[in-house]
């Protein structure tokens, strides 16, 4: 069990936590970007209220004693994020930060600058390691924004041939 018991578990389904709005949209201002969408922004920026504001959300939200992975980077030297930071600080709360189980092994052209949003580019590219922090546990696995959906289900499939009993897939926001 990923949630506390109060939220119930959807391991079928990609879970969100709201709506990501670009800040431009065809070139032009995007009259639907708002706050949320620029909390998301300065998390990919690893700014340390963003993270912090995240990390108090999800914390009620996700059971102790569960292994907290996350989609890597689209470029494997970016060892650092706002989202790997938000992973190690709810692992850090009674949790195991398996942020180091899914690596990337290859650069991939960027998803949110056209590149190619397929599975198998993900599969592709992407190896877990350190499997011993998920295998036989239920884990969550967190992305910052999603639009596909795809980088998620790939990692989840990772996680599941490496051993996790059943992978959570939580976004914090999809693409409107």
């Amino acid at each position: 069990m990923v949630f506390r018991e109060q939220y119930g578990e959807h391991y079928d389904q990609l879970m969100y936590c709201g709506d990501y709005h670009p800040y431009r949209r065809h070139g032009e201002k995007n009259p639907n970007f708002n706050a949320y969408s620029g909390f998301l922004l300065d998390l990919k920026e690893n700014q340390a209220g963003a993270v912090e504001r995240f990390r108090q959300f999800l914390e009620g939200l996700l059971a102790p004693d569960i292994p907290v992975a996350i989609v890597p980077s689209h470029d494997p030297a970016k060892t650092t994020s706002g989202l790997r930071t938000l992973g190690e600080m709810l692992a850090a709360s009674d949790r195991i930060d398996a942020a180091s189980c899914l690596v990337r092994t290859m650069k991939i052209d960027k998803l949110a600058t056209g590149g190619d949003r397929s599975i198998q580019v993900h599969l592709n590219s992407i190896v877990v390691q350190n499997v011993q922090l998920i295998q036989g546990r239920d884990v969550v696995l967190l992305d910052d924004i999603t639009t596909s959906g795809n980088s998620l289900e790939a990692c989840r499939q990772l996680l599941m041939k490496a051993g996790a009993a059943r992978v959570q897939k939580l976004a914090l926001a999809k693409t409107a």
